[in-house]
């Protein structure tokens, strides 16, 4: 593929989709012009250059830009499918595509490398008759995670190990599997792609924080709605009861039109935004372990996430917002059933029968259950299993669960009661308030994800200094179901005190495409 040197009316490392939808609308720019643009920064730096290896495969480039030209067409005509017409967008490589659309579906492993959908996924289907162009499958953690319990976040037998855009040197040898130099896990390269460049907008997967931690780590804007609410048939799931979808995005406005689609509803008419319109919430940083995934305690690090945590509730506070502090939610060790994490047991419990689910939608697969899955990797070990992710205890465990059916769903309505309704709906009520807000990496999201309830990112800083290695740190929010549009209003309002979208530094030192 050759890198396009066309001049360009934009600049693709800071443009959202809402600006390119503007251009397209003003006649300043074409779809085509746009998928050459991000096929290109995808040649510049996903395997060579900077080698992010945020995208598994991409889409033909003949396949793709002639559908750009379709769209291009059809806007010239008076159609418009949808608000993101003819925008590129990346799709994390758990998400099933047919062989028309040229990319296999690998879920990261070996076994699958080659292994190519029967069909779409309804999702992919809504995408495509929104008129998104899909120009590419985003990287992850291998089975989501579920292979080994220290498999590295963002690693796969497939594409190797994701790199954040923001940090010097890569993933850190020494560092803790889910730790700072790494991009987070399991939707990284979808994080990581758009904050490259890769595409203005990706869809991801989430259990308990597959989406939110990449988004933090990325800086960016995310959500993942309501259980339930947008369809997950066709996808590789760890979990039928907990696994959700999701996009990732550099504005709060690309956010709320891509989540638009997703959730299959309308754009909404808003007033003039106000912060006294919106009451939030903030946890405990101490109680909530805002430190969390550093090997060592770095004090400097600690004090910068509290300063900007407290930063962002003062912030608030003075714009006219409510502020409730300290909210109180139970905590993962009070969230267990019969001494075991609910989330844990049941999605290793529902593991097998969702990955038979997943091989059923895949012309015919090297394996067909978890089982043939586990004789496979050992046979291909070189391969499946390459220093230093040289084993699969997380397969192996969820064959030997003891849940049955009834217990499963026991601990799935525990679980859902203490999080959700005397958890998340409580605090809301007692406390008066529309969201809940945390720091970016803590544990409120899986509280969240018990919950059913929407869990979502804003991007507020980078840490300093040598132990806190630019990563980017943002704000958690979490809500009651349904609470989506309050998590919008809220992201907009934030974005009047953070600014623009920044560029990761590694991307401007590097070869950049400008208007």
């Amino acid at each position: 593929m050759e890198i396009t040197q066309k001049k360009l009316s934009f600049d693709i490392l800071t443009t959202t989709a809402t600006d390119l939808c503007r251009l397209l609308e003003a006649g300043q720019t074409t779809t085509v012009d746009i998928v050459d643009a991000y096929l290109a920064q995808i040649e510049r730096h996903n395997k060579t250059g900077l080698k992010l290896r945020a995208i598994i495969s991409t889409a033909s480039r003949e396949a793709v830009l002639s559908r750009a030209a379709k769209l291009d067409t059809e806007r010239l005509n008076g159609k418009i499918r949808s608000a993101l017409h003819g925008i590129p967008i990346i799709i994390k490589d758990a998400i099933v595509t047919s062989k028309a659309l040229g990319m296999p579906t690998t879920a990261g492993a070996f076994a699958f490398k080659e292994a190519y959908g029967k069909r779409n996924a309804p999702i992919v289907e809504l995408l495509i008759q929104s008129g998104l162009v899909i120009i590419g499958k985003a990287s992850m953690t291998e089975f989501c995670g579920l292979k080994a319990t220290c498999i590295t976040a963002g690693w796969s037998a497939v594409n190797g190990q994701t790199q954040s855009a923001y940090i010097v040197g890569g993933f850190r040898e020494d560092d803790l599997f889910c730790g700072r130099s790494g991009p987070g896990g399991s939707s990284s390269g979808s994080g990581v792609g758009v904050s490259a460049g890769f595409a203005p907008l990706s869809v991801g997967t989430e259990t308990g924080g597959s989406i939110c931690m990449p988004a933090n780590r990325a800086g960016l804007y995310s959500m993942t709605a309501t259980l339930g609410t947008v369809p997950t048939d066709g996808l590789f799931t760890l979990s039928r009861s907990f696994d959700g979808l999701g996009g990732m995005t550099k504005s709060p406005e690309d956010l709320e039109m891509l989540m638009n689609i997703l959730l299959s509803t309308q754009a909404r008419d808003e007033l003039p935004l106000k912060w006294e319109d919106i009451s939030v919430g903030f946890v405990d940083p101490m109680v909530w372990n805002a430190f969390g995934f550093q090997k060592f305690r770095d004090e400097g690090v600690e004090r910068q996430i509290l300063d900007e945590y407290e930063w962002a509730r003062t912030q608030i506070a003075q714009r006219g917002a409510k502020i409730a502090y300290p909210v109180k939610l139970p905590s993962m060790n009070d969230l267990r059933y019969e001494e075991k994490s609910v989330s844990h047991s049941v999605s290793f419990f529902e593991f097998p029968r969702q990955f038979e689910k997943f091989c059923v939608e895949l012309y015919d697969p090297e394996v067909s259950s978890v089982p043939e899955l586990v004789e496979f990797n050992n046979k291909n070990a070189a391969h499946a299993m390459p220093e230093p992710h040289t084993d699969q205890t997380d397969l192996i465990q969820t064959l030997e669960s003891t849940m049955t059916d009834e217990t499963a769903s026991a601990a799935k309505a525990h679980g859902k009661l203490l999080a959700g309704s005397q958890g998340i709906d409580a605090a809301l009520t007692e406390n008066k308030i529309d969201v809940i807000i945390g720091p970016g990496d803590c544990e409120i999201c899986a509280v969240a994800a018990l919950a059913g309830s929407p869990k979502a990112m804003v991007p507020m800083s980078r840490l300093k200094g040598s132990a806190g290695l630019g990563q980017p740190q943002g704000l958690m929010i979490i809500g009651g179901a349904g609470s989506e549009s309050k998590m919008f209003q809220f992201m907009k309002l934030w974005k009047e005190v953070i600014g623009k979208w920044k560029v990761p530094p590694l991307l401007e030192t590097a070869e950049r495409v400008i208007s």
